[in-house]
């Protein structure tokens, strides 16, 4: 046995560099803009919209069979509230459509005026059209009997 230290013949390995951070954030796919509708789509798009009449507003004659319910309406008709004192509570009904789409009617029945308060705290208008809001709350209130 030799106490003799010789290098061995395998090269010696030198340290490797790592690459700088980058401070780009790497573009996915769906950060692109999206692609260009082809042909056919934009044409079946463009016949929809102008097919599509505009959101249906209540008629006079509606209002008139109507007397004792009040109807409000967002600036640009996309959200519709009728509301009506019955002898169970308020009645609300609340009409979303879209130009192109489905139209969702929801009707609530509110008996006193903690659980109508609970459900404009929810109600996403007061975000949208606050004027609107506060007249729906007003209008709720005074329906409900002018408890607040």
């Amino acid at each position: 046995m030799s106490t003799e230290c010789r290098p061995s013949a395998a090269p010696s390995v030198a340290p490797i560099e790592l690459p700088s951070p980058l401070s780009k954030r790497r573009v996915d796919r769906i950060d692109e803009p999206a692609r260009p509708l082809g042909a056919k789509r934009a044409a079946l798009q463009l016949r929809r919209q102008r097919t599509a009449g505009p959101v249906v507003r209540p008629a006079a004659k509606d209002l008139a069979n109507q007397q004792d319910s009040r109807i409000l309406v967002t600036k640009d008709a996309s959200v519709t509230f009728t509301l009506r004192a019955t002898t169970l509570g308020l009645l609300i009904e609340r009409a979303q459509g879209q130009h192109l789409g489905a139209r969702l009617v929801q009707t609530m029945v509110f008996a006193d005026a903690g659980s109508f308060d609970r459900w404009c705290a929810s109600e996403p208008i007061r975000f949208e059209d606050p004027v609107l809001y506060d007249q729906l709350r007003r209008e709720g209130h005074e329906a409900l009997g002018g408890k607040r």
